[in-house]
């Protein structure tokens, strides 16, 4: 016959068999299922947020936070182009030498 295995609940010092809830403890932390969530309620997690209203205005959170300066201008540099060229302007000399 096998061996039942029990250890000492460590909140009420109950012996309780292993695989089972205390039953001291269960008792005491069954609480109420909470209400159902629906579509227009929020959770009391999202009170106090200070989120934007719908009325926001994406270019002024933008200069707010980032400041009025100019972006960097996006694309490559002149001085990348004129390696380019060169390095170009070499395999292609080289290829013409050797053939």
């Amino acid at each position: 016959m096998p061996e039942v295995l029990s250890y000492r609940c460590p909140f009420c010092d109950r012996e309780v068999r292993v695989g089972r809830p205390c039953p001291g403890c269960a008792k005491k932390q069954r609480q109420p299922a909470p209400a159902p969530q629906t579509s227009w309620r929020q959770d009391a997690g999202a009170d106090g947020l200070d989120l934007p209203d719908g009325d926001f205005d994406y270019d002024e959170f933008v200069a707010r936070e980032f400041g009025r300066a100019p972006h960097r201008r996006l694309g490559v540099a002149w001085y990348w182009w004129l390696l380019g060229v060169l390095l170009l302007a070499t395999l292609l000399a080289t290829w013409v030498v050797l053939h």
